[in-house]
């Protein structure tokens, strides 16, 4: 859908209003039209290819207490099971046609992210901290790897020691790549390289053999979840569309967060962002 038509859809509200005592511009407003185009294509796609997405974190939250967005809130989360996932980015290029782009380190050059993002090409969504960055900066929705975790202690230190150490690597591979000319770059690609290691210690826990699941692709340290938690899907209502989340939802919020239901504001994770739906990223970047 083009952009002109997410922000006129006659099925959401654009105008400013309050929520939880917090203000809500026009402007958000069609930031949130935005993300929720997004979230339709990506629903639309895992439908396609019997993919199993949920929501996640603050849209999870969301979803079940507010049922829309946190009103402090400016993004979408969402999480997947490894194989659905790997089967996602597997058939990303061919099912997301300008302006969406499914963004991962293996899609994009220069990003270095561990999750993957689906971004409007034709939006701004600019970090504010006077960094400058590369790859494509749309309007975005995070989506959340959910890997296997271990049933003993002895194998989650092992694989934790083992995510570390890939980690690392990664991390002074991606500083090396990011000095390199972008010709050299584009040739040697030693982030994919050392990326395809790192992913490959996560997928060496089968899901069968355990009882857990965690976002150890974002953050080592991730809360473990409870895989018959994500047994069954249901669906409630988000702004103006129903969305899919885990039958475990409340186990999952209070080991995540405690008690959900009362609401705290918090900043968000990703920094104060120049948005727009208007311009392209790469118009006001320049």
């Amino acid at each position: 859908m083009d952009k002109e038509s997410i922000i006129k859809d006659k099925n959401f509200s654009f105008e400013e209003e309050t929520r939880q005592n917090y203000l809500i511009s026009k402007e958000m407003k069609q930031v949130w039209a935005c993300e929720l185009d997004l979230l339709k294509k990506l629903l639309q796609v895992c439908e396609k290819y019997n993919l199993k997405c949920w929501a996640d974190a603050g849209t999870l939250i969301g979803a079940i207490r507010d049922h829309g967005f946190i009103p402090w809130d400016d993004d979408i989360d969402v999480a997947m099971l490894r194989e659905d996932y790997d089967k996602l980015v597997s058939i990303a290029d061919k099912e997301f046609a300008h302006p969406y782009f499914f963004q991962t380190i293996y899609s994009d050059l220069y990003y270095n992210n561990r999750h993957a993002q689906l971004r409007n090409s034709e939006t701004a969504a600019i970090p504010t901290d006077g960094k400058k960055r590369k790859y494509n900066q749309g309007i975005f929705i995070d989506i959340f790897i959910l890997d296997a975790y271990p049933k003993t202690g002895k194998q989650a230190f092992k694989l934790i020691k083992k995510l570390r150490k890939g980690k690392n690597i990664l991390k002074a591979a991606i500083t090396l790549c990011n000095l390199m000319p972008k010709w050299l770059y584009k040739r040697f690609r030693l982030d994919i390289k050392y990326f395809q290691k790192f992913e490959n210690i996560l997928r060496a826990t089968q899901l069968d053999n355990t009882e857990y699941v965690s976002c150890m692709s974002l953050n080592i340290k991730e809360k473990i979840r409870l895989k018959s938690d994500y047994d069954h899907t249901e669906y409630v209502q988000f702004e103006n569309i129903n969305i899919p989340v885990p039958s475990g939802y409340d186990r999952i919020l209070r080991t995540d967060y405690g008690d959900y239901m009362t609401p705290v504001k918090a900043p968000t994770v990703h920094g104060n962002m120049k948005y727009s739906v208007h311009e392209s990223y790469k118009k006001i970047r320049g």
